[in-house]
């Protein structure tokens, strides 16, 4: 409970980058059996799977960004060099970085969106 008193963008991005690899997991092992169906011809592809898999791509893309956003911060790219002495979370370079995973995530959603209804 103390985790969410203190919720800050940082947190909130640890806490979706936790959530969406725990979703990209199960959907590795839930793709996994129902390929194997499909291919034994158990199953048939439903409709609603194309929309699924626009969120799962989305997902993806966000996974992917923000992962890459903590290899930048680790090693030092998107952080300040004085960062002790002042909130690097709301440093520029990393405000837009932030910015740029939202925008380009939201917008994955909707080119795959569109690429399914069209």
């Amino acid at each position: 409970m103390i985790w969410f008193s203190k919720l800050n963008i940082e947190r909130l991005l640890a806490l979706l980058q936790k959530i969406t690899g725990w979703t990209l997991l199960g959907y590795l092992i839930v793709h996994v059996i129902f390929v194997n169906r499909l291919a034994h011809g158990e199953l048939t592809e439903p409709e609603i799977f194309k929309y699924f898999l626009v969120l799962i791509g989305s997902i993806v893309v966000f996974h992917a960004m923000n992962g890459i956003r903590i290899i930048l911060i680790e090693t030092g790219h998107l952080i300040p060099k004085h960062h002790m002495e002042e909130p690097w979370i709301y440093y520029k370079t990393h405000r837009i970085y932030i910015w740029m995973t939202i925008i380009i995530t939201i917008l994955s959603f909707f080119i795959g969106l569109y690429m399914v209804i069209r």
